[in-house]
């Protein structure tokens, strides 16, 4: 991949540096002709080999735009409350929290204790909110 890549780069390259640069005037070709396009083509082909390659770059060595969780920290679930609050059910290695989100505030709720809540318990993010009270409702009638 490495190489491929490499050799384009060098391909564009000479191509971009061997083109003469055209002004635009009374002695410059159509502005559709077949050497202006491809030339456009070309430039437009390396710019996003560029994007491409800095972003894989940036995921490959930084880590930016994993997806996967290495932790033990885990979110389950969420629900929001308002504009700007939510509630979010997450898993601290085997203990779950129940923690109120707001802008510039995180506060705990709930903790669970062990085995109250089982990964079947949480649903899809649509069936939280009835998982929650059903919980809730259990721990009340307690």
């Amino acid at each position: 991949m490495r190489n491929i890549a490499a050799l384009l780069l060098m391909l564009l390259s000479t191509i971009t540096v061997a083109a003469e640069p055209v002004v635009i005037g009374s002695s410059s070709v159509e502005p559709l002709s077949t050497a202006n396009l491809t030339q456009w083509t070309i430039g437009l082909v390396f710019v996003l080999l560029m994007i491409l390659a800095v972003a894989w770059f940036a995921k490959r060595f930084t880590g930016v735009g994993s997806g996967g969780h290495t932790g033990q920290l885990k979110i389950l679930s969420g629900v929001s409350l308002g504009t700007r609050e939510k509630a979010v059910l997450i898993r601290a290695g085997k203990q779950h929290l129940l923690l109120g989100v707001a802008p510039g505030r995180v506060e705990t709720l709930h903790i669970f204790n062990e085995g109250e809540i089982t990964e079947s318990t949480v649903e899809a993010p649509a069936g939280f909110q009835e998982s929650l009270n059903k919980i809730m409702n259990k721990k009340a009638a307690e």
